[in-house]
């Protein structure tokens, strides 16, 4: 019996190693669990971030669109009222440089206008001079004195009086 005495007590010694060992390995499975959750957990938070990354660079590529699509349309906008204005500004300088020529030729027309009312004053003068001259001709030459002559001082009427009124 001493034997199995001795067998049962190394048995106890190798039994002792082995849970000590299984306890070691359990240790170990727990802690290669607990790992590979964490691992688990990362990934699907990379992935979560992955496709929030994704989602966000679309939405930044829709944005990213749209303003350019509304930048070019403000440029054509730009662009078309630029042109407008000069389109403009032209129409402007053509329209002061025909009031500038239309200025000029009233100008010339106005003097060429005052030189004619001048002669045409000085002409009609004339007229009532000789007319008045012809006028005291004819009535002398009828007998009726200078004196019956009635000439009012303007040109505009020139008469006689008949010798019976006198």
């Amino acid at each position: 019996m001493a034997a199995n005495n001795s067998s049962t007590g190394k048995q106890s010694a190798g039994g002792g190693a082995i849970a000590r060992e299984l306890e070691q390995l359990k240790k170990k499975v727990k802690e290669l669990t607990l790992r590979l959750e964490n691992e688990v957990k990362a990934r699907k938070l990379d992935t979560r971030l992955a496709a929030e990354a994704k989602k966000v660079r679309e939405q930044l590529t829709k944005e990213t669109n749209i303003l350019r699509a509304q930048g070019q349309k403000l440029a054509s906008q730009l662009k078309s009222t630029l042109s407008d204005a000069s389109k403009r500004e032209q129409a402007l300088k053509g329209a002061r440089d025909k009031v500038a020529e239309l200025k000029n030729e009233l100008g010339v027309k106005t003097a060429d206008l005052k030189r004619k009312s001048v002669e045409l004053k000085r002409l009609a003068a004339e007229s009532a001079h000789r007319a008045t001259t012809i006028m005291r001709g004819k009535a002398q030459a009828c007998g009726v004195s200078c004196c019956d002559v009635c000439v009012t001082g303007s040109t505009d009427r020139v008469g006689f009086r008949e010798p019976s009124e006198r």
